[in-house]
């Protein structure tokens, strides 16, 4: 005699967006199962009208009766897992595209009920039908499609009393191998229970939603989409075991297939930090920070930019492109990493029309933000010095003096031996 049981309770699969379709479908079904079970039928409102009867089926009763459950086990079973597993394929997907096998599994897990009743258990044409497995066993289809690289994390409760055994905990577990037993266990109960005399579980449903939801997910580019994701998530894995080469290799193959991909490029530069590679680490650094600003994304250049300054002392960017982000990192009140960026600047550009602008902003940050007056008083003698034609030659003498007669009011003792 042995127990076993699992849940799953989370996914080694990073969310980038907003999943506003899977959120809504959990307050239906909520609402619902309340209306459902404690809300009595009226003139205007009968729940029970959603309910899909095989005897007599119809479009519209095929999807609404995946929104009612009978019990709390039941509801509670089907929100975990779409809301799970409906996360991560909204989020790679899209709403439209993952609410469409939402709704065409649903439907297909409802005729595929049909058909295995009409075949081996046509008794049982009158009973009723409720309950969100076929669209949740939709989604699971597309999500083995988009991520059989990926794993699951279960928790599991194994309880063998005659041998003693009594163990619970939690694992991961490749989603390939538990989805693909999970849907032949479902095709063998399909079988078995059909000329039994009753159902609990419509196993069919499953069947037929599982199908649609993978044939829909490859219908939509999922499995090309997903050949290039595995790579990025076994260089993260590799990482994450401080394989560095191996980690490096997978990312490489995926940056072929997704050139565009700005937190990739950002990751490989760790990586290769890992092995002192600076030049690729440079250059992975700067391919990001490109494509951050072809796509508009300046707070994300300017966290990179941060991140690449550190790791190398002296990154610089393409000229107007550094003074940009530098100019904005100084708006956006990040002025220790404006403060870098500009030394940067000048540091690698110091013939540039701008550097005796960039000094200028160096000394007001030292006088104003870090109260540094020496450092600033030597910024605007650099100018003086270092740049006699500029323009700004004159105000930086004045500010130089201005700060000098300051310190000299600071100081008195320094006043005295003048």
């Amino acid at each position: 005699m042995y127990f076993f049981y699992y849940i799953p309770v989370g996914l080694d699969s990073r969310l980038h967006n907003r999943q506003p379709i899977v959120k809504f479908l959990v307050i239906v079904f909520v609402t619902l199962f309340f209306c459902y079970r404690y809300l009595p039928a009226g003139r205007f409102w009968n729940v029970t009208n959603l309910i899909f009867f095989p005897s007599s089926p119809s479009l519209v009763t095929a999807l609404t009766y995946t929104f009612l459950h009978v019990g709390y086990l039941h509801l509670i079973g089907n929100i975990v897992y779409v809301y799970l597993f409906g996360r991560v394929v909204e989020d790679r997907m899209g709403p439209g595209r993952f609410f469409a096998i939402f709704a065409l599994s649903s439907i297909a897990g409802a005729y595929t009920h049909l058909l295995m009743l009409q075949q081996l258990a046509p008794e049982l044409l009158p009973s009723a039908l409720v309950g969100g497995s076929g669209a949740a066993s939709g989604i699971l289809g597309a999500f083995l499609v988009r991520f059989y690289f990926c794993r699951v994390r279960i928790a599991y409760w194994v309880f063998c009393p005659l041998q003693g055994v009594n163990r619970a905990g939690r694992s991961y577990v490749p989603v390939s191998i538990a989805l693909v037993l999970w849907v032949l266990f479902q095709g063998v109960q399909a079988v078995l229970q059909y000329g039994m005399g009753g159902m609990q579980v419509a196993y069919g449903v499953h069947i037929g939603g599982f199908a649609v939801g993978m044939v829909l997910a490859f219908l939509f580019g999922a499995a090309g989409a997903a050949r290039a994701e595995r790579h990025l998530v076994k260089a993260r894995r590799h990482y994450e075991e401080a394989n560095w080469f191996a980690a490096q290799c997978e990312y490489i193959n995926y940056l072929e297939l997704r050139p565009d991909d700005a937190a990739a490029h950002a990751e490989v530069a760790r990586v290769f930090r890992c092995s002192s590679e600076q030049g690729r680490v440079r250059y992975h650094y700067l391919q990001a920070i490109g494509i951050c600003m072809q796509k508009g994304e300046r707070g994300e250049a300017e966290g990179v930019l941060t991140e690449a300054m550190r790791a190398v002392p002296d990154f610089a960017l393409p000229e107007k492109q550094h003074l940009d982000l530098a100019c904005g990192m100084e708006r956006s009140l990040k002025f220790n990493s404006a403060m870098k960026a500009y030394r940067n600047y000048v540091g690698r550009y110091p013939r540039s029309d701008d550097a005796p602008f960039v000094l200028l902003r160096i000394a007001g940050m030292l006088e104003r933000r870090f109260k540094r007056y020496d450092e600033a008083i030597a910024c605007y003698a650099v100018i003086v010095d270092d740049y006699p034609q500029a323009c700004w030659v004159d105000f930086a003498q004045h500010e130089m003096d201005r700060l000098g007669r300051a310190q000299i009011v600071l100081d008195p003792e320094g006043c005295d031996e003048v």
